[in-house]
């Protein structure tokens, strides 16, 4: 059955699609914008952000003018008084020196890094500093720079078949989705992000779109047969997103046939933009960003809802697999009550009571805090309980029929993951429990701050004031977040903001007290976006709070889990143990405090010169 009678309104498509994107703006925004940094689409809009690529390609090709140390220096001074941003050029030169090491013939034998396809792939992989520390780390260890070069651009195709494969491809189909159901629903929930995911059907759909991608690759190949290719295959990552169970080759035949005869439709539609393109170009590309892109996609998925509509009218062969009903017509109440009785029944139970707990006291540090003595049957059964209404709370819009009730799905949404299922975050962690995790996570601070400035760096690098294995900062931050915030656990936006809050003080004041008393900085963010006064910047404070998101609702559950299986004696030994070595650390490194390369100096200052000048030697 052929559908190219398929006809529609463009003005009350787009009508629609403004109604959606209204309803939705933010959420969109933002989803766009992540497809951008992530290079799925939108890659047009990046003209603000390559503006500022090149005026650090145009400061870094200046270096090539000064072979000189002194000479380096002059650039960055300069480049630090026209952008701010030390840490940039140094970047680029660090770059440079490794581009370097591809320019003889020997090597580009070996990675052929100035023509084709692939070129470009591997540039893309390499710009990041990092990789090129990793080069030369792993030249260091197998002795060889040919062997290393084939290990790097071995590492290299994997990263870049990885990303594009399992992320960069499947974001694209799980984006869809969300304005799927934002065409339908007042809200949309943050995990349809990771919807795949939920219905464990992450490689499927990663095949299905890694298939449409190879196709269109293919069309490449002639100017005319990529847009019919495209265009043909438009509907795949809504087909996916409506059924992840469909296979590649059927996915990709049912949009065929469903474009057929509409791809012309299709790309008027899309030729109707051509005046937000403009404007996009002229604004360098801040009004797509914020407007055009979002609205694009609003109007693609109008197209898709009505050629969908018009396809299952007519028995398209193969759309019996779309089969999400709910995706395109609200359930009816009387359906939602049936599914979802148990969510009403539960919500309207009172507030369960604490019980088990002796004293006012006690009742007051578990309420606020979210801390007890010890962990006893009757406060473990509570926080159970407490745990199974917080999961009926997160069914509530779907039962009182505001976002897309996923009890209805055809590929119900695999809530119970047995190695999370013991995720309860609105529990009481007991004292023994807190050190310990002070603990775990100091020690994790100290490890992760070791290994990132052994690749940024080539140094190993005992950061902090103490000498120990441990950054006591990530274990406060950790702790504070996990009492101070107690009372805040069950409304993550409110909480999100207030752990970043919250860290920045605790950042800041803690950088202030270390000048103070030793008269060294530990850390410096000068040249930042937004850091004040160099002790905190919002790079630094966006980072903390999503960490404190993953600590409070999955880290510190699953650690305390754990935890609560030690024995109670054995775990309170290590306990105290680990509190008299962290003490006698405290003492030791207040009269002799751990300074030198990379602690207490700044990468940006003199000490980047002999970085800069091991890189050339290793070069």
């Amino acid at each position: 059955m052929e559908t190219d009678n398929f006809t529609f309104s463009r003005k009350e498509l787009k009508r629609d699609a403004k109604l959606n994107f209204k309803h939705h703006y933010l959420m969109y925004v933002v989803a766009c914008l992540l497809a951008l940094i992530l290079q799925t689409e939108f890659v047009a809009s990046d003209t603000l952000i390559s503006i500022r690529r090149q005026v650090v390609d145009d400061a870094i090709n200046a270096v090539n003018e000064f072979t000189d140390v002194k000479g380096l220096e002059r650039i960055e001074n300069a480049y630090r008084e026209i952008d701010g941003d030390a840490d940039s050029i140094y970047t680029g030169v660090e770059q440079m020196l490794y581009n370097q090491s591809f320019s003889d013939e020997a090597t580009n034998e070996v990675f052929g890094r100035t023509r084709g396809i692939l070129n470009q792939v591997i540039n893309y992989i390499v710009e990041d500093t990092i990789i090129s520390n990793v080069y030369s780390i792993v030249t260091q260890f197998v002795g060889s720079r040919n062997v290393a070069q084939v290990l790097m651009l071995l590492m290299a195709l994997f990263f870049a078949a990885f990303t594009w494969l399992f992320v960069r491809n499947v974001y694209l189909a799980a984006s869809r989705r969300i304005f799927l159901e934002g065409r339908i629903y007042k809200r949309v929930p943050f995990s349809r992000y990771l919807y795949f995911i939920r219905v464990k059907r992450w490689v499927r759909a990663s095949l299905v779109m890694g298939l449409k991608t190879v196709f269109e690759i293919v069309g490449m190949s002639t100017v005319v047969l990529y847009p019919v290719i495209h265009c043909g295959l438009a509907m795949v990552p809504y087909i996916i997103a409506e059924n992840p169970d469909v296979r590649p080759f059927e996915a990709l035949l049912l949009s065929w046939r469903m474009m057929k005869g509409n791809k012309r439709k299709l790309f008027f539609l899309f030729m109707s933009f051509t005046g937000w393109f403009i404007l996009g170009f002229f604004t360098l590309g801040i009004s797509n960003l914020v407007y055009a892109n979002p609205y694009y996609v609003c109007c693609y998925s109008e197209f898709y809802s009505r050629l969908r509509y018009y396809s299952k009218e007519k028995k398209l062969k193969g759309t019996e697999i779309l089969n999400d009903e709910y995706l395109f017509v609200r359930a009816d109440t009387n359906t939602l009550l049936d599914t979802y009785s148990d969510v009403k029944e539960e919500l309207a139970r009172p507030e369960y009571s604490v019980e088990g707990l002796d004293s006012r006291r006690e009742k007051f540090f578990a309420k606020y805090f979210g801390v007890v003595l010890w962990n006893s049957k009757d406060e473990i059964e509570y926080e159970n309980r407490e745990s199974r209404k917080m999961k009926m709370m997160a069914y509530q819009n779907e039962a009182d029929g505001l976002s897309y009730p996923s009890r209805l799905s055809p590929i119900p949404d695999q809530r119970k993951i047995p190695s999370l299922e013991n995720i309860h975050y609105l529990r009481h962690y007991s004292v023994a429990s807190l050190v310990m995790m002070f603990f775990i996570f100091s020690c994790f601070g100290w490890t992760w701050e070791l290994l990132y400035y052994f690749l940024m760096k080539g140094r190993l690098i005992n950061r902090g004031v103490l000498h120990g294995p441990w950054l006591p900062i990530y274990g406060f931050g950790g702790l504070i977040v996990l009492i101070l915030l107690a009372s805040l656990r069950k409304r993550p936006f409110i909480f999100f903001i207030s752990a970043i809050t919250l860290c920045g003080t605790v950042e800041y004041f803690t950088g202030w007290l270390l000048e103070k008393l030793f008269g060294h900085e530990w850390w410096n963010y000068d040249g930042y976006f937004l850091n004040i006064n160099g002790r905190v910047c919002a790079e630094g404070l966006f980072v903390f709070g999503i960490c404190a998101i993953a600590f409070i609702y999955v880290l510190a559950p699953l650690l305390d889990s754990l935890i609560r299986k030690i024995n109670r004696r054995v775990l309170l030994a290590i306990a105290v143990t680990l509190l008299v070595l962290i003490a006698a650390d405290c003492v030791y490194s207040s009269v002799v405090p751990n300074t030198g390369y990379g602690i207490t100096g700044n990468f940006d200052k003199d000490e980047d010169i002999v970085a800069v000048e091991t890189v050339i030697e290793t070069g």
